[in-house]
């Protein structure tokens, strides 16, 4: 077993510092863009380089060389912190004296420092991001963004935890888990795959299932149930193996953790008043009445951990790590056969009898009231209609063929909507997410563009530097939405190539399945109506319309297959 101290070597704080810099080099490619059609985005995107990550960090130019010859396959390693990682462990090695790897190796030295000297740790108070949630109901999720170091030491700590005690967890939880004896962790392909597993086997008869839905969850977590969660945890981990010693250190850097932030202070207080300083019409939603009928008092303990932290994802898993006992304890108690799937907060359950479905359903819901978490309220369904998909949880239902109004043909879990002869659809929140992003870049462009609209067809002082040629814009604009839907492809690749990253990808699942095809056609048509749209804005702007080749109204040349998302998963569909 390692020591807690070995997970903060150079090496691997090393790879923590290049992957905070590659996102930022992401961040600033995002921005480039549009850098070649207005002078002003490329101001912005230069502007955007974090001092302290340039200093520790050998020039641009010198990553390239240090890029592998050929893409891993299947291609789903980051080749840029691949080269960059690579870079800086062997220019340090051969350059000890520059200056930025005399600033890397201090930066080293200090993150060690605050993580292994002194009696106590504690973190920076992190920086609420207040993320738009429900546009309607002007809800705002509060995204805690800690500092460099504390990001550094939050991901080393999680993972140390993550591999000392991931054997203790039950395979019924599928998220935030590491690989095992060589095995890659699940995914959500793999719960999709148990799910068609049961289905394929008592399809005829159908299968019972219930949903249940945490409300607010990363929100609703007291801070003495995450301790006790994870000393019971710890507790189960020496019960399979009694040799595994949780060093101090660590639970203090936990405990640190758990203290710099809750959601009264940082988020109720704080954030909120931030909000209206900025005259934002909108909250962070807070189940205040729900907790304190748990807690059974209005004075409530510490509650609430930071969405978006390595050792949140730690917390989730510890903390609903007692309803995977129960639901496996009942299992064996019974004796009767069900499927208990957990994501997160998220969880289904498949039996063949309603009685033991509702028996499970039941422990579930104690063991949450135990644990101190309120529940979406469960929906029953007495009919099946669009409605069914606007509830968090339901009562168990019957997952089969509707012969009956009460008869569900469809059940929806992380992702994935399943239909009870076995056919597959990404869910439609998954899918309007993307729709939004594609309409959001062309958004991007036309407001970089921003004509004065009291002078038609002339350029703003805003938009100086506008690169004239509207069909270099245009391809520019389409090789972008192309790299977003199937990543860099090539007119010579074989569609059976495995996908590089990109959204495609995310769904490589259903690569073997059988599938609905109508959204991959729905994403293709708008693709090519936000091209359309920008086109025809661009035609209307007499300093842009004009190209080297004649009209901007000629049409550009659509890729076909190789670039669309239909043509991802049409020939691969069983």
């Amino acid at each position: 077993m390692s020591s807690f101290r070995s997970y903060f070597s150079d090496e691997r704080i090393i790879r923590e510092l290049c992957k905070a810099r590659v996102k930022l080099a992401a961040k600033r490619h995002d921005a480039l863009f549009l850098c070649r059609i207005s002078r002003d985005a490329q101001e912005r995107a230069a502007s955007s380089i974090s001092p302290v990550l340039q200093s520790i960090f050998p020039s641009r130019r010198q990553w390239h060389s240090f890029r592998p010859s050929r893409r891993p396959n299947p291609p789903s390693q980051n080749l840029v912190l691949h080269a960059l990682v690579r870079a800086v462990l062997t220019l340090r090695k051969r350059q000890p004296q520059v200056a930025w790897a005399q600033e890397l190796q201090k930066k080293i030295e200090q993150i060690r420092e605050r993580v292994f000297e002194g009696t106590t740790f504690s973190f920076q108070p992190p920086r609420i991001h207040a993320a738009l949630k429900d546009k309607k109901a002007h809800e705002y999720r509060p995204i805690a963004v800690f500092e460099l170091e504390d990001r550094i030491i939050d991901s080393l700590t999680a993972r140390y935890f993550r591999d000392n005690l991931d054997h203790a967890l039950h395979d019924s939880c599928v998220a935030f888990r590491t690989g095992r004896d060589g095995t890659p962790p699940p995914t959500i392909h793999d719960v999709a795959n148990q799910i068609l597993a049961m289905n394929r086997r008592h399809r005829s008869k159908g299968i019972y299932v219930a949903e249940c839905d945490i409300r607010g969850f990363f929100d609703c977590v007291a801070h003495p149930v995450a301790l006790s969660s994870l000393s019971e945890l710890i507790a189960d981990a020496k019960r399979k193996q009694p040799s595994l010693a949780i060093e101090p250190r660590a639970i203090d850097v936990f405990n640190a953790y758990l203290r710099v932030y809750s959601f009264s202070v940082n988020v109720a207080g704080e954030a909120t008043t931030a909000l209206r300083r900025r005259d934002i019409n909108g909250a962070f939603k807070w189940h205040e009445k729900e907790l304190q009928l748990l807690h059974k008092t209005t004075s409530l303990p510490p509650i609430g951990v930071p969405q978006g932290g390595a050792l949140s994802c730690l917390i989730a898993n510890a903390v609903l790590h007692k309803a995977d006992k129960e639901l496996n304890r009942l299992k064996r108690r019974i004796r009767k056969s069900f499927r208990y799937l957990r994501y997160c907060d998220d969880m289904i359950l498949l039996a063949q009898d309603q009685a033991v479905c509702n028996q499970a359903y039941d422990l579930y819901q104690s063991t949450l009231s135990d644990l101190k978490l309120p529940a979406h309220p469960p929906k029953s369904i007495n009919h099946y209609s669009k409605t069914f998909w606007s509830g968090k949880s339901h009562l168990p239902y019957k997952w089969c063929r509707p012969s009956i109004p009460s008869h569900v043909p469809w059940i929806q879990f992380v992702g994935y909507q399943i239909r009870h002869d076995g056919t597959i659809r990404i869910r439609l929140k998954s899918l309007k997410k993307q729709f939004k992003k594609m309409t959001s870049l062309a958004d991007s462009l036309l407001g970089t563009l921003n004509p004065d609209r009291s002078r038609p067809g002339e350029i703003t002082p805003f938009a100086r530097g506008i690169r004239k040629n509207g069909r270099q814009i245009l391809y520019r604009l389409r090789q972008r939405l192309n790299s977003q839907a199937v990543g860099r492809r090539e007119l010579s690749q074989s569609l059976s190539e495995p996908l590089p990253l990109c959204w495609a990808s995310g769904f490589r699942g259903l690569l073997d399945k059988k599938i609905v095809l109508t959204h991959f056609k729905a994403l293709d048509r708008h693709r090519e109506r936000q091209l359309k749209r920008v086109a025809k804005r661009l035609a209307s702007l007499p300093a842009i319309q004009q190209t080297k080749t004649g009209e901007l109204a000629e049409a550009l040349p659509y890729y076909g297959f190789p670039f669309s998302y239909f043509g991802q998963f049409k020939n691969r569909a069983k």
